[in-house]
């Protein structure tokens, strides 16, 4: 815990962690909310689930172009235009009654414009802190990005349940504007110059610590989307947000414990291997909603940290100009992680049982601990900056 307390006594670390945290709040509202919402304007979840894919192919496609743009035109410039471009977008979809291809399309465009909120600050924070201390910084933040998923869907709910639906989408665009506009209120950013990358656009994939990170983050949240499905598939709808929870919560734990513990090259496979654990243990009690939310606790421990790890090599390899790119590329391969993850483990579902979500899960756990393995040489948040 000692490391985290020098982080928190560093020059500008606690108004840049504390205003990105606030900014990115609208993340861990949004798949809640524009499924109630959409669902109950158009009295079907497959128009909700279209919504919520051309969301996500929006944020993959625009996360290393939004990266680079960070260095090209500044970051106050992007973060407070796409945040106001995607809150339009929101509110569109939150107050007008447009039909599904719209409501569809605005989705898409909310994805598009995705404030690369988490890539600026992945790129500000070794300016803040000691290079030692940047597995830390990232776990933390990872960490921080946990609070988001625990509480914000639990807001979106009893805020629907108490005012409705349309209140929650337009408060996530008030809140997407005003976080993005007190992020970059803040020196640190508004001061801080990203060079220009090095490389064409997609040329720090040629990077192996950029390419390995990306596919790390494709497994490691391919594996979580896997056990959410199987999750929603197997416990009563009235506890499936309490069990998935646990996950997060674990998450937490681990972040706060062992992402400042984070001192061998093996760290990351060992972190990798806490997480398929959790997974191979659901098969003693499949069915049990209590045992499933201590499997995933248990595999919570090790995301975070794991989480930390990446972003730290990113960090520690790479020059500023790259890093954001790089960023953005990490953030596209969770985002094609979570939803491969969740495709396969629905075919799964349907093909064979509900429980075989869970297999999905650990095929994509043992593919990071091999990937890991392979690449440990490589995964070093010290190594020299390409």
């Amino acid at each position: 815990m000692s490391s985290y307390g020098a982080l928190f006594r560093a020059p500008g670390f606690l108004r840049v962690i504390t205003s990105q945290l606030y900014a990115r709040f609208p993340f861990g509202m949004m798949t809640l909310a524009f499924v109630m919402h959409i669902q109950q304007v158009h009295h079907s979840y497959a128009v909700a689930g279209l919504a919520l894919g051309a969301d996500t192919i929006g944020a993959a496609i625009s996360g290393p172009v939004l990266g680079r743009f960070l260095s090209k035109y500044g970051t106050t410039r992007v973060l407070v235009t796409t945040a106001s471009i995607g809150a339009a977008a929101m509110t569109g979809i939150g107050v007008l009654n447009a039909p599904p291809v719209a409501m569809i399309a605005l989705a898409l465009v909310v994805g598009l414009t995705s404030p690369p909120i988490q890539t600026a600050a992945r790129t500000i924070y070794p300016t803040l802190v000691k290079k030692k201390d940047l597995p830390a910084v990232y776990s933390l933040d990872a960490t921080s990005q946990e609070l988001i998923w625990v509480i914000g869907p639990v807001l979106a709910t009893v805020l629907a349940a108490q005012v409705n639906t349309m209140f929650v989408v337009v408060l996530m665009a008030i809140v997407q504007v005003t976080g993005a506009i007190w992020f970059c209120s803040n020196r640190e950013v508004s001061h801080m110059v990203i060079p220009s990358p090095d490389r064409k656009m997609g040329g720090v994939l040629t990077n192996k610590v950029v390419l390995t990170t990306a596919i790390l983050g494709l497994l490691l949240i391919g594996g979580f989307s896997g056990v959410e499905v199987g999750t929603v598939a197997i416990v009563p709808k009235a506890m499936a947000g309490v069990v998935i929870g646990a996950l997060s919560l674990g998450s937490i734990v681990g972040g706060v414990f062992l992402g400042n513990r984070v001192k061998s090259r093996w760290s990351l496979t060992m972190l990798l291997g806490l997480v398929l654990l959790g997974y191979l243990l659901l098969w003693i009690a499949p069915s049990n909603p209590i045992w499933i939310a201590i499997c995933l606790f248990v595999a919570g421990l090790g995301v975070a940290p794991s989480l930390g790890i990446l972003g730290a090599a990113i960090a520690g390899n790479l020059k500023a100009g790259d890093a954001a790119e790089a960023n953005g590329w990490a953030s596209t391969g969770q985002l094609m992680g979570y939803s491969a993850g969740a495709a396969l483990s629905g075919i799964a579902i349907d093909s064979v049982s509900n429980t075989s979500a869970f297999l999905v899960s650990i095929v994509f756990g043992v593919g990071a601990i091999l990937v890991a393995i392979m690449a440990v040489e490589i995964m070093n948040p010290s190594g020299k900056q390409n």
